[in-house]
């Protein structure tokens, strides 16, 4: 499901503000930056929350949205929807990954549970493309729920303590994906409510 079928010094952020470098960096066709750089903004030039240290996090499997699930929430709205702003790690595990986006966990949490959401963007035609490619024994798709006028898919695995939502995002998916790691696991149902109220705090910055 995962495999979309896994600090910048302050002088540079004010030569960036007085300078061209407001643009988003000219790229080769592998996505590296043309000058070798590490690109360590989104699209509008925003910081990302961790040094990135992958060249082509970046890449033609995530190209299709500009949307970045990493820079889309402040501190505060993360800790609204009760997510640890500073547990923030990067989804990529390596260089050149499908998808591109971010994990927390959430606080609060009981000793021995931990409660995780990641969201991630990667290339994809369309929701019903992919209810196609998950619909083994194993995979459950609730009713579709509108969210801001936005179709949003729903998806658990049977037997999973996990529950995914599918925004289209021009020509990608957000997946928004809530995960539970203890002895009393909750109804699916409040799992797949945590990735709802996540996807709601973000959708209307997914680019149509």
């Amino acid at each position: 499901m995962l495999g979309r079928r896994s600090a910048i010094v302050v002088l540079l952020g004010l030569a960036c503000a007085l300078s061209a470098c407001q643009a988003w960096p000219q790229r080769d066709s592998q996505g590296i930056d043309v000058d070798g750089h590490v690109q360590q903004t989104n699209r509008v030039g925003t910081q990302l929350p961790f040094p990135n240290v992958h060249p082509h996090r970046w890449n033609r499997a995530n190209s299709g949205t500009d949307y970045e699930p990493c820079t889309a929430l402040s501190g505060r709205d993360l800790r609204t929807l009760n997510v640890d702003a500073g547990s923030v790690k990067d989804a990529a595990g390596t260089d050149g990954q499908t998808l591109r986006g971010c994990r927390w966990t959430y606080l609060g949490r009981q000793q021995n549970e931990k409660w995780r959401v990641g969201q991630f963007v990667g290339n994809s035609i369309s929701l019903q493309a992919d209810k196609q490619s998950k619909s083994a024994e194993i995979d459950i798709w609730l009713p579709d729920a509108v969210i801001r006028g936005r179709v949003v898919g729903v998806h658990r695995l049977r037997g999973d303590h996990a529950c995914d939502t599918y925004v289209q995002s021009r020509a990608a998916a957000v997946t928004t994906l809530v995960t539970y790691v203890g002895p009393t696991p909750p109804p699916p149902s409040e799992i797949c409510d945590r990735a709802l109220a996540f996807t709601r705090a973000t959708i209307s910055k997914m680019p149509l």
